[in-house]
């Protein structure tokens, strides 16, 4: 392996980099820097989150946002350069003077300031003001450099959760489609965007930090697999994620891309809709007997190439988190799954649909393949709709009853020790999700508010045993991080597959 990734090999990298030294001349990176993403753009609107294999990459090129998440999974300084508490509900910021939009205009307080007051408006359109308005009361100004954050409740952990909040300029934002048009103070600018194929971006002009190494930029939405192994054959892209691990194998003794199979840190779920009318999945038997009939340890060995390992029976797991110790996967036993069956009414079996992303998670079409045939054993039948990303994620957004029974999902927080943040999706108010958890929601509240850290492990390790219990999801297993990376390029792996041009330099 490359020293480039040692830095963190001992937290995500589980197998070795391909790639021998062999013959012929080292690739050389061109002009333009290329990179790959698996999932259709749905906007570039900076206040709507993104999907870190979609749009979040881009605009995490082209905005700044208050911290930053480093690769070794640190919170640094962004457009804020340090913070403090002052006491429980008070935090101040120090934020950069020397920011400018790619217009030549300076991003200023006052800008920051505007931006939180359009997240914190519970009628403005979004999304990432939905998490902030739990916690966060108003940020104001309180000298050409100082920001106060006025809290409803203790937030120990503010810095990291401002990670993902980025700042538009306000006349620009209020006259353009952010969905689809763009002005930050990151190192690049948008050029062009195509929703479905990718965007182009080229140097900021008036970035205050570090010029990147690629004058330009080429993202390409490559959403499947086959697209995916097609590029790296001929070499047409630079980084490529979200392979299957036995696709790896094609690129093991490559002449021009290194191999990263590792540790993702997000945990991988069937998210369970609980409230569809008569559903069988509203019954916490059922529930158990579906996680118990799921033979996590078959899949992880004959599709992942043994990357990961079970969720110990929730969706903490080390090296990022801290997990609840006493609890342990779910095993796989037929023979008790039939049991719950029965015993809940459903032992001649049910049917349910289970929707995937298709090209989106790591092996998730063969996985969710190998489910289905598990759950057959015990007389549940899983009938699988594969739809593209945008598509699959609008259907969540639906009601109860037009969601689908199951989804395969990635979820939870970008960053290690986000106990909290993990819990998010899970919860019964979260836009995507269909559960019905008052205990775990109330439990994760107080964990929120909690005012030291001794407190708010008590309440996690309440909080997982409920879910646990209720099993309101189907435990899998840690997001396989799977890349093939050119030769010619250096890149320190995120294993939480924010693929930002700016970290990329040439060999």
């Amino acid at each position: 392996m490359k020293l480039r990734l040692l830095a963190v090999a001992s937290l995500l990298l589980t197998g070795a980099c391909g790639g021998t030294a062999a013959e012929g001349a080292a690739p050389k990176a061109g002009d333009t820097l290329r990179l790959a993403l698996s999932r259709q753009l749905t906007n570039i609107h900076p206040h709507k989150g993104g999907s870190p294999d979609s749009q979040g990459a881009v605009i995490g090129s082209i905005y700044e946002s208050i911290t930053r998440i480093s690769p070794d999974f640190k919170v640094v300084p962004g457009l804020a350069t340090s913070w403090k508490a002052v006491d429980d509900l008070n935090w101040e910021f120090t934020v950069r003077t020397d920011a400018k939009y790619s217009d030549g205009n300076p991003l200023t307080a006052d800008d920051i300031v505007w931006n939180f007051q359009q997240l914190l408006d519970p009628k403005y359109a979004g999304t990432s003001g939905a998490p902030l308005r739990k916690y966060l009361k108003s940020v104001e100004k309180t000298g050409n450099s100082t920001l106060a954050f006025h809290l409803s409740q203790p937030t120990l952990d503010l810095p990291g959760r401002l990670w993902s909040i980025y700042v538009v300029e306000p006349s620009f934002a209020q006259s353009h489609k952010l969905d689809t048009e763009a002005l930050g103070s990151g190192p690049y600018k948008l050029d062009s965007l195509d929703l479905e194929n990718g965007a182009t971006l080229s140097l900021n002009p008036s970035y205050a930090g570090p010029k990147p190494a690629f004058a330009k930029v080429k993202y390409t939405v490559l959403a499947s697999e086959a697209q995916r192994i097609a590029a790296l054959k001929t070499g047409e892209q630079d980084i490529v994620l979200n392979l299957a691990p036995l696709s790896q194998d094609q690129f093991k003794d490559s002449k021009t891309y290194d191999t990263i199979l590792g540790v993702g840190p997000q945990p991988l779920v069937l998210a369970i809709n609980e409230r569809k009318k008569d559903t069988p999945l509203a019954n916490a038997g059922v529930r158990q007997a579906l996680n118990y009939a799921t033979d996590k340890e078959t899949i992880i060995h004959g599709l992942l190439k043994d990357s990961v390992k079970p969720l110990p029976g929730q969706v903490l797991y080390a090296p990022f988190n801290e997990p609840n110790p006493a609890l342990k996967a779910y095993p796989y036993d037929l023979e008790k799954a039939k049991s719950l069956l029965a015993a809940a009414g459903f032992g001649a079996g049910f049917t349910i649909n289970l929707d995937v992303p298709a090209g989106t998670y790591v092996s998730a079409e063969s996985a969710s393949q190998a489910i289905a045939a598990q759950w057959a054993k015990a007389g549940v039948t899983l009938k699988i709709t594969t739809t593209p990303f945008p598509a699959w994620l609008q259907r969540q957004y639906g009601q109860d009853d037009q969601a689908a029974d199951l989804v395969y999902i990635m979820w939870g927080s970008q960053y290690p020790g986000d106990t909290t943040g993990n819990f998010g999706p899970f919860r019964s108010d979260h836009i995507q999700s269909h559960v019905k958890a008052p205990e775990f929601d109330a439990l994760g509240d107080q964990a929120l508010t909690a005012t030291n850290e001794a407190q708010r492990t008590a309440f996690l390790e309440r909080a997982t045993q409920n879910y646990y219990d209720a099993a309101h999801t189907i435990f899998l297993y840690p997001s396989p991080f799977t890349a093939e990376v050119s030769k010619a390029v250096t890149w320190t792996p995120k294993p939480n597959r924010y693929l930002y041009a700016q970290e990329v330099g040439r060999a």
